[in-house]
């Protein structure tokens, strides 16, 4: 026992030295710019595509621990879909914005972000079966309902703004914070439903994108997001707490997965 809380503490020591160096490295770069252009935004979007990735491997790795047929492996494996679309619409965004300078208000990226939605989409609403014993299929078609809900809500946003830039980009401007809101209302429940335990974990964090897009969407609506105060800008605020949430969501997968890892490991010794 002695060991597994060993090595437990280890990888949480580790995991908060990598997740403080990834956002003090990157709010240096952001606000002083150490570099030349192209390599500041290499960093920049290298580190926001890094944590996306980490948050996919650590995922990944928790669905292992469930056989195939077991409606956990389902959860995580959906949940690990998700953050590798993500993983690769960051990287393919991020190489945009280095290269070309200006991302299309529609690219691949953003059809990667949406089957990651759709992969979160089943990962949680099997959740919400297991965590209340629901197994009717209306669940799946009320799932489908919501999103349909978000799609006209975005659309009303659009119709009802006044905006100098094209319908495609206002619609993918205020989509992302109202499906983030959406998924991040949905996790709270899950919060509720596992009443604190460690399993709320990493459904709680999926939560901080709901943050970051709905300050992003209130800056920009505002006009204040390149806003600067003694060389500091809000934008940096906005996109340090958006890299935060991948890495909160990481560290909520790696607790769960720490977690299933001592409880495998302690088996052997049980038996």
């Amino acid at each position: 026992m002695g060991n597994l809380l060993s090595s437990r503490k280890r990888s949480i020591t580790t995991a908060t030295i990598v997740s403080i160096a990834m956002i003090a490295i990157y709010v240096w770069v952001y606000s002083a710019s150490p570099f030349s252009e192209l390599a500041n935004l290499i960093i920049l979007n290298g580190f926001t595509a890094l944590a996306a990735l980490l948050c996919a491997i650590i995922l990944t790795l928790t669905v292992r621990f469930f056989s195939p047929g077991e409606a956990p492996r389902t959860i995580w494996l959906f949940f690990a879909i998700c953050l590798w679309f993500w993983t690769i619409a960051e990287a393919y965004w991020g190489y945009l914005y280095t290269t070309v300078g200006e991302v299309p208000a529609f690219s691949l990226a953003d059809v990667l972000w949406l089957f990651g939605y759709l992969a979160f989409t089943v990962s949680i609403v099997q959740q919400y079966r297991l965590v209340t014993f629901e197994r009717k299929k209306h669940i799946g078609w009320i799932a489908a309902g919501v999103w349909l809900i978000v799609l006209a809500v975005t659309a009303i946003l659009v119709f009802t703004t006044k905006s100098s830039t094209n319908s495609v980009e206002n619609y993918a401007v205020y989509f992302y914070p109202v499906a983030d809101t959406t998924i991040g209302l949905a996790a709270l429940y899950l919060v509720y439903a596992f009443r604190g335990r460690t399993l709320a974990g990493p459904w709680l964090t999926m939560f901080a994108f709901t943050v970051s897009d709905v300050l992003y969407i209130g800056l920009t609506a505002s006009g204040v997001y390149d806003w600067e105060m003694q060389g500091i800008t809000l934008s940096l605020f906005v996109d340090t707490i958006y890299l935060l949430a991948y890495i909160l969501v990481g560290w909520g997968a790696l607790q769960q997965y720490l977690l299933l890892r001592s409880s495998n490991e302690a088996l052997p010794a049980s038996e």
